[in-house]
């Protein structure tokens, strides 16, 4: 059983076909085909079964499969660490991140790191918080940023800043001169969802619940840059990472609004990775660059401006 074969016997198992499995290899289906033959005769069993025109992993294939992919990820960590070691500042790193993080804080972070590093390439992935865990766990990507809504258990973590999470509406809403509002008063206006990823729609459904009203989700949109338009136009609110809507706040496009009955909802944003995984050189690089930059935004303040907490407001999110 060498990693030959345990990297084809994945691709026909992930493709559910040899042909594809092939071409993903830059092999002949008849090769691959002797590669998964070679296997199951060194394992005695019996891994892959064709069903109608695709081919399923029996229960001993679900077995070895779980066990491949991590295999052969800790074989490509370890050719990357050592390629680093032995090349300096050179090397691969992969990062998976939420959206908001993506759009509104790492683009500046990559590109000065990408100016101090310039021998080490950065790939980054947008999902939302379950799919990272997943892809962190698996070793498919190296790291990790996700919000403290979702569970981390099974990783190590690094905090790197507070987000609150806000209600906006447009600058001619009644409430915009007050600046401040009830949720159960909002949950009766038009709420325009943004509803990318799962984890987060049941995290803003859970903020309305907490308090036992259920919101008017008229609207629910993949963009988030659309729901702050549709916002700004006056189709609804919409309940918002603060960060998302910093630009819009500052500029009067958009007005941030206190909550009076319950606490200042407030997620922290954390680095992960994989506990007892050892980081090459150049993601540790990239760690310390991503965790200096949001102890420096930290010090700025730059959260958008809502009028602060009132401190005889019912309830506790923290």
């Amino acid at each position: 059983m060498d990693l030959a074969q345990l990297r084809t016997f994945i691709r026909v198992a992930d493709s559910g076909s040899f042909t594809r499995a092939a071409e993903q290899s830059y092999l002949t289906q008849p090769a691959v085909s002797q590669q998964i033959k070679r296997l199951e005769l060194e394992l005695g069993q019996e891994l892959l079964r064709r069903e109608g025109k695709r081919i399923r992993t029996s229960y001993a294939g679900e077995v070895l499969l779980e066990y491949a992919h991590r295999i052969t990820a800790l074989a490509d960590e370890a050719a990357a660490c050592l390629a680093d070691l032995a090349g300096g500042e050179n090397g691969r790193v992969s990062l998976a991140a939420i959206g908001t993080t993506t759009v509104y804080v790492l683009p500046d972070i990559l590109y000065r790191f990408r100016m101090d590093h310039p021998g080490i390439q950065i790939v980054l992935r947008t999902w939302g918080a379950e799919e990272i865990e997943t892809l962190v766990e698996a070793g498919d990507v190296d790291l990790g940023i996700v919000g403290s809504h979702i569970s981390t258990a099974g990783f190590t973590t690094i905090p790197l800043f507070n987000d609150t999470v806000i209600p906006v509406v447009h600058p001619g809403h009644p409430l915009a001169a007050v600046g401040e509002a009830r949720l159960a008063d909002l949950a009766k206006e038009p709420l325009i969802l943004f509803g990318g990823w799962k984890n987060w729609t049941e995290y803003v459904m859970s903020i309305f619940h907490e308090i036992r009203v259920e919101p008017r989700a008229d609207l629910q949109v993949d963009s988030i840059e659309a729901v702050k338009r549709m916002v700004g136009l006056g189709l609804g609110f919409t309940i918002i990472p603060a960060i998302a809507a910093e630009e819009e706040i500052e500029n009067g496009q958009l007005v941030g609004l206190r909550l009076t009955d319950i606490r200042p909802v407030e997620r922290q944003i954390m680095l992960i990775y994989r506990e007892g995984r050892r980081l090459s050189p150049a993601a540790r690089l990239l760690v310390d660059a991503v965790v200096t930059r949001c102890q420096e935004m930290g010090r700025e303040d730059k959260s958008p401006r809502v009028l602060p907490p009132s401190p005889s407001a019912p309830g506790d999110r923290r």
